[in-house]
């Protein structure tokens, strides 16, 4: 019986107009649209969701679609749409009051500083 020199396992080689190096069509073809502008914006949002995820303990994802429609009849026109849904983190109460000027402050105003007390009565 003859031995084969090649393992049946093997893949074949790509051919000259294939992709390869690690890269496939789908990157290829979204890394060019908008000069790379989809891939940045997954890079992103995929950061965005990370710390969403990190910060709130919840499931987030990053959804990468490409749409290829007809373009005449060899071509095709691809567009790709980037989609995020980060968890939405729960933020607590704080509490504030009012200050003479307008501005907000932590520190709770005397009855004096309201103008709710004369200040003849309060002294006593």
């Amino acid at each position: 019986m003859p031995l084969s020199t090649k393992l049946e396992t093997e893949k074949p080689r790509p051919k000259e107009n294939d992709v390869s190096d690690g890269n496939s069509h789908f990157l290829m073809a979204i890394g060019r649209i908008d000069g790379g502008l989809a891939i940045e914006t997954a890079d992103q949002a995929l950061k965005d969701v990370i710390a969403a995820v990190q910060r709130s303990g919840k499931k987030g994802s990053v959804t990468v679609s490409l749409d290829v429609s007809p373009n005449g009849e060899m071509g095709f026109a691809a567009s790709a749409k980037v989609t995020a849904k980060a968890p939405q983190v729960n933020f607590g109460q704080s509490f504030f009051f009012m200050g003479r000027d307008g501005a907000l402050t932590r520190e709770a105003p005397s009855m004096q500083q309201l103008g709710l007390m004369d200040k003849e009565k309060t002294r006593g």
